[in-house]
């Protein structure tokens, strides 16, 4: 299996190839390729719908290949726009599309594009905006909005997202979760065949922060789970991405395990060697605007996920029977009951999860919800 960033490593000619005739072609338009936003709702709904659809065909896209291509209508009949902000390119691009009649779709995945959210969000990032950073800060969402606004549909992540763009605009919002695609599941298929050991007494905790931003989010089950570890001297916590372990936690150091942020295909396997996936969030507007990501990325690989009980995952995690959910105040219970279940228990906790996750969560599910609302005659 390659690295994850070489999934998307095809020229500009390839990726125009992938638009086939004979069927409605949908052109998926990023800032750049990373493994955060471009992976999940460009890349994924892009091999999706090439691998389980006949009628659409798709590529993905970068504004630096608007610089080589002339008109990007010729060659797509929908146009699906991922977190842009408004600017003289996208509005040409906007109007060679509407020119021929084209449909335009906005894609987000995060509160961006409402500026009543601007300094909410900042915070929640542990951004430190003043005077002309903070005016840059919110000119991006004030410009996101307007782009979103400009489409004849918005393709978000989840139901209360969706509620804050119909809270925004009038324009049609549709919902397509995150999900899979199929380099992950193949990878997590032998992950979960290799990288279990099955065992009772203290868990081996994961948490997968991604960056910086996150400290706050961590900082809800810190104390709790320093209590834990104290108190469970075989448990282990393995942190994953940029997040700098607080003092509290100097004198567990020797069963605390690093790993640098690492390729989102290695991370299955990491994952997959975990007993609980720990997700605490504050309690936000912002944070209840994420998607279940994290849920789905451990179930496929029979990992529990404990998660802070917001909407985000109490709309797909059924406490005590696909995972666990808490609040502020019940971390330690929480991980402590989820011990005392032993690896029976965590097993078939595990396995309906993974059953909800090839449900909802799988590259034919994507291409079906997509087809669903691209699929246009005009």
């Amino acid at each position: 299996m390659r690295a994850g960033h070489t999934l998307w490593s095809h020229t500009l000619a390839q990726r125009i190839g992938l638009l086939r005739k004979g069927t409605r072609r949908i052109a998926f338009i990023a800032p750049k390729p990373d493994f955060g936003s471009f992976r999940y709702r460009c890349f994924n709904a892009v091999d999706a719908l090439n691998t389980h659809s006949t009628k659409l065909s798709a590529s993905y896209f970068f504004l630096s290949d608007l610089e080589v291509i002339d008109d990007l209508s010729d060659y797509a009949d929908v146009l699906v726009v991922q977190r842009i902000p408004y600017d003289s390119q996208l509005d040409a691009l906007f109007r060679r599309f509407r020119r021929r009649g084209k449909p335009i779709f906005f894609d987000i995945d995060d509160l961006v594009f409402d500026t009543r959210y601007a300094t909410l969000v900042a915070s929640n990032l542990r951004y430190r905006l003043e005077g002309i950073e903070l005016n840059r800060w919110t000119s991006f969402i004030a410009n996101t909005g307007i782009a979103l606004s400009m489409a004849d549909g918005v393709i978000t992540t989840t139901s209360y997202l969706g509620e804050r763009i119909k809270d925004f605009c009038t324009t049609p919002v549709h919902v397509v979760s995150n999900a899979l695609n199929a380099a992950q599941l193949e990878v997590s298929t032998a992950a979960r065949a290799n990288q279990k050991q099955h065992h009772d007494g203290g868990l081996h905790i994961g948490y997968f922060s991604g960056s910086h931003s996150h400290s706050q989010d961590f900082e809800v089950v810190s104390e709790s789970l320093a209590q834990y570890l104290e108190g469970s001297p075989t448990a282990t916590l393995t942190v994953v991405g940029h997040l700098e372990i607080p003092q509290r936690f100097a004198s567990l150091a020797e069963r605390i395990i690093t790993v640098p942020f690492m390729d989102f295909l290695d991370m299955q396997n990491l994952i997959a060697s975990i007993d609980v996936n720990i997700v605490p969030l504050q309690n936000s507007v912002f944070t209840s605007s994420k998607s279940e990501l994290k849920f789905f990325e451990a179930a496929i690989v029979d990992t529990l996920t404990l998660a802070s009980n917001v909407p985000v995952f109490s709309g797909v995690i059924k406490d005590g029977h696909n995972g666990f959910l808490t609040g502020a105040d019940g971390w330690l219970e929480a991980l402590t009951n989820i011990e005392q279940l032993g690896a029976k228990g965590r097993a078939s906790i595990a396995q309906a999860a993974r059953e909800d996750c090839l449900a909802r969560y799988v590259p034919q599910e994507t291409s079906r919800n997509l087809e669903a609302i691209l699929d246009i005659s005009n």
